[in-house]
């Protein structure tokens, strides 16, 4: 399935944010992630995942459901033995509201799609070592 074409733009107008280390850092999709980069170098993993449970397929939900649907996916994330930060969505637009969101290490690209296709997303944002963040569609 090919992604509308709205949708995709949607996905490239934001700002995907990860705080860690009292900072706030911004990945863009096609971007390159240096501080990432450096994360994944010592936490010794290869790859990064930018994922939430908010707003399913695109849907917009009360801020209680979100929350709801978020920790359901910060309970499974935590049965794993992976590092996870929070991280937060936003539309530079600002049409859409903040999406509370996980920076997950170590995931490999199946297992995050999955993921994302289980708790109802389009597609999450994906990084490997020294490449840039790729949008990963959940739904082909």
């Amino acid at each position: 399935m090919k992604p509308r074409p709205e949708l995709l733009a949607a996905y490239q107008a934001t700002a995907y944010v990860v705080h860690f280390d009292d900072h706030d850092y911004t990945i863009r999709v096609g971007d390159d992630c240096t501080e990432l980069d450096d994360l994944m170098i010592q936490h010794e993993v290869g790859t990064w995942t930018f994922i939430t449970a908010y707003n399913p397929l695109s849907e917009k939900l009360s801020a209680k459901e979100n929350e709801k649907r978020n920790e359901k996916l910060a309970a499974e994330l935590a049965l794993r033995d992976l590092e996870i930060y929070p991280a937060t969505s936003r539309a530079d637009s600002g049409e859409w509201p903040e999406e509370r969101s996980f920076l997950v290490l170590g995931l490999n690209l199946e297992e995050a799609s999955r993921l994302g296709f289980e708790h109802g997303q389009h597609a999450i944002v994906f990084g490997r070592f020294n490449k840039p963040a790729q949008l990963v569609w959940c739904r082909e």
